[in-house]
């Protein structure tokens, strides 16, 4: 990949992007193929807002560590439902912080320092939100 392409804000995460929830932790991440990943924001909401996209958990708190205890069952889930609904095991990774992380990869769930960055970073829709750059926002 061109060198001029890395960490450069023209292909970092775009405000609508962040708008819609894409960047902010928690979220998960799915290799779909070498070097493209998707992301799915996780939202801890008493009501589902208009314009997030992504995962949306029923809680009163909007906080991380508040929702901890339900955050690997969340993931959980969601990785069965898209093995389900594709018939394949995917490689997906449940980000909590820039060094947290845990990976779902064939029947176990590891806990990993390192978090996916780089490639390209597509929303559900499978338009491409970010190339090169981190999956996050500082």
């Amino acid at each position: 990949m061109n060198q001029s392409i890395n960490n450069n804000p023209e292909y970092a995460l775009s405000k609508e992007s962040i708008a819609k929830g894409h960047g902010k932790f928690p979220y998960i991440i799915v290799r779909m193929h070498h070097a493209v990943y998707m992301q799915m924001p996780i939202h801890f909401i008493a009501e589902k807002p208009i314009g997030l996209t992504g995962i949306f958990v029923k809680s009163e708190f909007d906080d991380i560590l508040q929702n901890s205890p339900y955050l690997i069952d969340v993931a959980a889930e969601y990785w069965d439902h898209l093995n389900s609904k594709k018939n394949q095991k995917h490689r997906m990774c449940l980000v909590l912080s820039p060094s947290q992380a845990y990976y779902f990869e064939e029947n176990e769930i590891r806990f990993s320092t390192s978090i996916p960055s780089g490639g390209t970073l597509v929303n559900s829709s499978k338009n491409v939100i970010a190339m090169a750059n981190s999956h996050f926002i500082s």
